[in-house]
Order: C-alpha cells, then sequence, then structure tokens
C-alpha cells in the first residue's frame, strides 16, 4: 500500500483533514499518536476489501433515485438526489493514514445523450473521533453566493454558488477520471462548464462534502442561472441537513424539490394526481413571484402533500 495514498493527497490539497482534540493533556495525546500509528501500520498491512455495507449500497453503474441511503460504522446518511435518474459512474475508495476509510462518490444524469447533472461527494465511512478541521474552501471572493452558518474545527455548516468547467485534469481524483472517460466512451455530450452549489458539513465525527452540477443551458429547458441555483439550494439544505444527520426520511412520493428550470412532479394516480400536480405548479408560480415568503411556500405546500 503507498504510503500517502491519491485521496489522502486530495483531501490535504483541499485542507480538509482532521485536527486532533483540543484540551488532552500531553501524555494522553501521546499515547494516542502511538495507537493511532500501530493502528495504522496493522490496517496497511492488511488487504483492503471494501466495507459490505458500502458495496452493497454503491455499485457503478447502478441508477439510483430521489436518496441514496448509506449505512457505515460511522453511522448513518443519506444523500438526497434531485428529480432524475442517477448513474454511479465512478467509486474510489482509500483510507487515511491512521485507517479511516473514505468513499468518492460520482454520479452522472444523462438526458438526450447530453450530461444535464453531476453529483460528486465524499464521506468517511469508518468513525473518527478526533474532530474535522474548519474549511478555508467555504469562503471565496469569486463564488456567486455563499453562506457560512459556522466554520470551526468540528463545526462547519457551509454552502456555496459557483460554476466550473469540466475539462480532464491530471489532478482529478481516479474515480472523476473514470467517470469522464465513460462519459467520452458512449458518446455523451459534455458541457464546457456547469453551474455548481456544493455543501459543506462536518461535526467530531464525521464529514460531507455534496456537490450537484448542472447544466447552465439544458436541451430543451430554460437556461440556468446563479440565482437559480441560489434559491434551489435553499430550498434544498434542510434535505441535506437532515441526511448528514441520517434522519431524512425516504420521499413519499417521487415529488423532489426539482433542479432549476423544472416542474416538481408527482407520482400518484388519476385525477388526484393532475390535482396536486395543478395545486403545487400555482403554488411555485406564487413564489417565484415574490407573492409568498419561503416560509409561506414550505407550510402550503407540505399541507397539499399531507392529502396524499
Amino acid at each position: 500500500m503507498r504510503a500517502v495514498s491519491e485521496l489522502q493527497k486530495f483531501l490535504y490539497r483541499k485542507n480538509c483533514w482532521y485536527s486532533p482534540k483540543r484540551g488532552r493533556n500531553h501524555q494522553g495525546g501521546a499515547i494516542m499518536r502511538r495507537l493511532c500509528l500501530c493502528f495504522s501500520f496493522l490496517l496497511a498491512a492488511l488487504v483492503v476489501a471494501p466495507n459490505a455495507t458500502a458495496q452493497d449500497t454503491l455499485k457503478l453503474n447502478q441508477t439510483y433515485r430521489d436518496v441514496i441511503q448509506l449505512d457505515f460504522p460511522a453511522g448513518k446518511t443519506q444523500i438526497p438526489l434531485p428529480e432524475g435518474e442517477w448513474e454511479l459512474l465512478g467509486l474510489q475508495e482509500d483510507l487515511a493514514d491512521v485507517g479511516i476509510r473514505m468513499w468518492l462518490v460520482y454520479l452522472a444524469r444523462v438526458e438526450n445523450d447530453t450530461l444535464v447533472g453531476q453529483i460528486i461527494f465524499y464521506i468517511n465511512s469508518d468513525l473518527y473521533d478526533g474532530g474535522w478541521a474548519s474549511v478555508p474552501g467555504c469562503k471565496n471572493s469569486k463564488f456567486y453566493y455563499e453562506e457560512i452558518i459556522s466554520n470551526e474545527d468540528s463545526n462547519v455548516d457551509c454552502w456555496n454558488v459557483w460554476h466550473i468547467r469540466l475539462r480532464l485534469k491530471n489532478s482529478w481524483p481516479d474515480g472523476r477520471k473514470q467517470m469522464h472517460n465513460t462519459l467520452l466512451a458512449r458518446n455523451i455530450t459534455i458541457p464546457r462548464s456547469m453551474m455548481r452549489i456544493v455543501f459543506i458539513r462536518r461535526n467530531e465525527d464525521n464529514l460531507l462534502s455534496l456537490t450537484y452540477y448542472f447544466h447552465p443551458y439544458p436541451p430543451g429547458s430554460a437556461s440556468i442561472t446563479p440565482d437559480d441555483i441560489k434559491t434551489w439550494g435553499r430550498k434544498w439544505k434542510p434535505k441535506v441537513d437532515a441526511g448528514f444527520l441520517g434522519k431524512l426520511k425516504m420521499f413519499k412520493t417521487k415529488e423532489t424539490l426539482a433542479p432549476p428550470g423544472q416542474t416538481p412532479k408527482t407520482v400518484t394516480s388519476g385525477e388526484e394526481k393532475g390535482d396536486i400536480e395543478q395545486r403545487i405548479i400555482r403554488l411555485l408560480k406564487l413564489y417565484d413571484e415574490g407573492l409568498i415568503s419561503d416560509s409561506e411556500y414550505f407550510q402550503k405546500r407540505n399541507r397539499i402533500l399531507l392529502g396524499l
């Protein structure tokens, strides 16, 4: 096993590695460091096999909808998926230097042979109680929009909106290269750039960086602006927060907070389906025109969905 893994280098570049707990006495800290070092050598001597639960849940070329349920030794996590089918095209697993298992996961959504969306997330599957470090990437003067609720060691909660070019880079992790090359091999049209929104959450035990990408000019749909992404992000963040804490419930229907430029849909039957769709569309129109507030929108929307 390499002394320093590619994923470890990636995490160091992003300055997202963990920091030891503060307040421990010198002797206790030294003992813990020796234990961690011995433990890492022991793990390095073993053949790294994928976590069984994760291997059953995360499979290459498998299609996912609504929510990805993860049950790791570090705890339960749910990854909310925008409307549509998302295919897992890249998967990378590695060990940190103290034996913490990490996953990088890459999903793509393709419509009419065009890449219209990507989801990239990395997450720890093994429990680490040392506390995860704060993130310089929460703030950048180039971001279209940023919101920092907290950015301290063991307590990171921020999200931001930006755009990114999709040129293949040598610095990309292997999983991302795998997804990109798979799309090229399938003759999928890849836009030169995409709108991007990233949610970063960290606490004492766990880490999650969850990024959604949207085609700025999806075929057959209205163009997507930074304000569209910002509005969508505000609505979507409660799902990300609940998923990070392992408390996101499965969606009762196929209705989700749809990507910008698209209309939410429900999957029910007969006249009930049409009635609920029309009510949600009318409500969304009022919201988009600024005639109702955020809280009024969610309150009325939830009342409609309770009738299912």
